[in-house]
């Protein structure tokens, strides 16, 4: 029962199937590639939606700050508050090593350059005031200009 020579000239050899390839892309693999980018945007989504309640926050602080110094008229606890908000608004928009030890001319010139302009006068008057007994005025135009200024640097750090 020996093959004969010849039958065994005529055998091809053995031939192996081609590579696998890597495209196209299997089903499993689109659907992890399509969970990754609901991942990233979902991230993405997140932060931005923490970025606007942190700015949400500080102007509804800014409103009864607003309000509170119209009820009162105490012009330094409407400083000592946009200043305390000023420095947290910062902190949050800021690498917090370059602005936590910020004070004076430095922090007006950050600000200044943060902010694109609020203005060192204003942040200059803020300061002062926190200092004031509750007994000396601030004048309510100065009052006023200092709400718009931080009104307007929250809505352009956050």
């Amino acid at each position: 029962m020996n093959p004969a020579p010849q039958a065994l000239a005529e055998l091809r050899d053995i031939h192996l199937p081609d590579p696998i390839s890597f495209w196209p892309l299997a089903p499993g693999w689109w659907l992890a590639l399509a969970g990754a980018a609901l991942l990233v945007l979902a991230v993405q989504f997140l932060r931005h939606r923490r970025r606007l309640s942190a700015r949400r926050v500080a102007l509804s602080e800014l409103q009864q700050l607003d309000q509170h110094y119209s009820e009162s008229g105490d012009g330094p606890a409407l400083a000592r508050g946009l200043s305390a908000l000023l420095r947290r608004v910062t902190l949050l928009s800021s690498e917090r090593s370059q602005v936590a030890t910020l004070h004076g001319d430095a922090r007006a010139q950050f600000l200044g350059a943060a902010a694109g302009g609020f203005s060192p006068v204003l942040l200059t008057g803020i300061e002062t005031a926190v200092y004031k007994s509750a007994s000396e005025p601030v004048p309510a135009e100065e009052a006023l200009a200092w709400l718009d200024a931080v009104g307007g640097f929250i809505r352009r750090a956050s």
